[in-house]
C-alpha cells in the first residue's frame, strides 16, 4: 500500500493517466497547497471545494500550531470500482467509507458523491475531516496519534456534530457510563453505541482543550508530544493540570456544553429526554439498516444490469 501511494506522490499526475485501469479521463487542478485529480462528473464537487480548501487548511494549521511541507494530493474516485482499486492491498477501506487519508504520503482519497446511491455526503465536510488526519499525522511524524486526538480533532475541524451525539452524551451522563478519557487513547470500543460515545467524547475533549484550556496550550501539547511521545505527560506539561484534574474540568465543561443538562433534574425532563433518546436510537438503527442494505448491494454489484448511481 505504502509503495503504491508513494508512486502517486512522486508522479502526482500518474493517477490521472490510467485510463486502462479506470476507463476515465481525468482532470487536474492546482492550488497553493493541493493537487486535485478528478473526472468531469465531479467538476462541480471540485468547484465547491476550491473556494474553501485553503481556508480549511489554514484553520487546521492554526489549531494544531504546526504546518507541513508539500502539496496534498486529493484524488476523487469516480466509481465504486475505482475506489476499490485505489484501496487495494493491506488495510483495505470499506466501500461505504466516503474518504481516507494517508498522512505519510500526504494523500487524501475521496469517493465521488455520485457513486453513492443515497444520502450524498457533504464533500467539504469529508475533505476537512480527512485533511485533519493528514495534518495531525504530519505534525506527529513517527508517533501513534491518540484516538481521541485524531478523531476528535477531525470531527472538530469538519464541524461534525448533531443532535444524535448530544443524545448519546446525555444518556451516558445520566447513566454514569461515560468512557474514561484514558481509555480513548489506544483504541475505541467495538460496540456501535459505545463507539458513538467515544467519538462524541473525543470531539468535546478536543473542543475543551482548544476553547477552554486555550489554543496556545493545545499547541504546546502537540509540540511536546511530537518531541517526547508521551501524550499524558505532554497534556500535563501543556495544561499544568494532572490527568485527574484535567478530566474533572472536562466533565464540568461537557455538562455545560449539553444545553439541556441544567434542566435534567425533574422526572418530566428525564422522561422527555428518555423519549428523545429512544427516537434517536430508532432512527440511527433504521439508518444503519439502510446503510447495510446499500453496502450489500454495492458488494454484490448492480442488480439486473442496472448502473451504479
Amino acid at each position: 500500500m505504502h509503495r503504491i501511494l508513494s508512486l502517486f506522490l512522486i508522479v502526482p499526475l500518474g493517477w490521472a493517466f490510467c485510463p486502462p485501469v479506470y476507463g476515465e479521463s481525468f482532470l487536474t487542478h492546482q492550488t497553493e497547497h493541493f493537487t486535485l485529480t478528478y473526472t468531469a462528473q465531479d467538476k462541480r464537487i471540485v468547484d465547491r471545494l476550491l473556494p474553501e480548501i485553503e481556508e480549511i487548511r489554514g484553520k487546521i494549521i492554526a489549531d494544531t500550531g504546526k504546518d507541513f511541507r508539500g502539496k496534498t494530493a486529493v484524488l476523487i474516485a469516480p466509481t465504486i470500482e475505482s475506489f476499490r482499486k485505489l484501496q487495494a492491498g493491506n488495510g483495505e477501506i470499506p466501500l461505504w467509507a466516503a474518504g481516507v487519508a494517508y498522512p505519510e504520503s500526504n494523500l487524501i482519497i475521496l469517493r465521488s458523491p455520485f457513486s453513492v446511491k443515497a444520502g450524498h455526503p457533504d464533500p467539504v465536510e469529508i475533505f476537512a475531516h480527512e485533511l485533519t488526519h493528514v495534518a495531525i499525522g504530519r505534525a506527529l511524524p513517527g508517533k501513534k496519534v491518540p484516538f481521541w486526538l485524531g478523531e476528535g480533532l477531525a470531527m472538530y475541524e469538519s464541524r461534525e456534530w448533531d443532535f444524535s451525539r448530544t443524545a448519546v452524551l446525555i444518556r451516558a451522563v445520566l447513566t454514569d457510563t461515560l468512557i474514561p478519557l484514558s481509555r480513548l487513547t489506544t483504541d475505541f470500543p467495538s460496540e456501535r453505541d459505545r463507539a458513538e460515545l467515544a467519538y462524541a467524547e473525543s470531539f468535546l475533549f478536543v473542543s475543551f482543550l482548544i476553547n477552554h484550556i486555550g489554543r496556545n496550550a493545545f499547541h504546546r501539547f502537540i509540540l511536546d508530544y511530537s518531541d517526547h511521545g508521551d501524550s499524558e505527560g505532554a497534556l500535563r506539561r501543556a495544561t499544568g493540570l494532572s490527568s485527574l484534574e484535567l478530566e474533572h474540568e472536562w466533565l464540568a465543561y461537557l455538562k455545560l456544553r449539553i444545553s439541556w443538562f441544567p434542566v435534567l433534574t425533574s422526572a418530566t425532563a428525564l422522561w422527555f429526554v428518555a423519549t428523545i433518546i429512544f427516537i434517536t436510537g430508532y432512527m440511527r438503527k433504521r439508518k444503519q439498516g439502510l446503510v447495510t442494505l446499500r453496502r450489500w448491494e454495492e458488494e454484490e454489484g448492480p442488480v439486473h444490469g442496472s448502473k451504479e448511481q
